[in-house]
């Protein structure tokens, strides 16, 4: 008899899937399409060396908790044009911190020194809009009330 309790835990099962490199400011407006997180579709750092191939696929039985990625990137020289690269994708969550670091670690070797990535754990919930509007409202309703009152 198992007499064990099992809480409930959100867990991303779909994340916006996005790898755009080089790109300018109004292509990444577009936060990529949603799909159903799997390991055909894994954020690795490895898809800047491997452009148009997917991580490698495991036949693994066992369920995997996923969590979104957002990783944004912005070259320190300027001269090609105001570029960003922005990845966005699922991660299995054990590998999160791996992960993160390893594309933050790639960025920086190819001169793109202002990388942030981001992780979160509800169903899409990587898409651009989302994440800075809850990180701004709140700084622009502090700023509001000190500049008002």
């Amino acid at each position: 008899m198992d007499h064990s309790i099992h809480l409930p835990s959100v867990t991303a099962e779909s994340c916006y899937y996005q790898r755009c490199l080089g790109c300018y400011p109004q292509e990444t407006e577009w936060h990529g399409s949603p799909v159903e997180c799997h390991p055909s579709n894994w954020v690795s750092a490895q898809w800047f060396h491997n452009i148009g191939h997917l991580p490698p696929t495991t036949d693994s039985k066992i369920p995997i908790e996923y969590r979104c990625l957002k990783m944004v990137a912005t070259p320190d020289n300027k001269s090609f044009g105001n570029t960003v690269d922005v990845i966005r994708g699922c991660v299995p969550r054990p590998q999160v911190d791996s992960v993160c670091l390893g594309l933050v670690a790639v960025e920086r070797a190819r001169g793109h020194s202002d990388a942030r990535c981001t992780i979160c754990n509800r169903n899409n919930c990587n898409a651009a809009v989302r994440i800075d509007a809850m990180i701004a409202t709140p700084i622009a309703i502090l700023i509001l009330y000190y500049v008002l009152r």
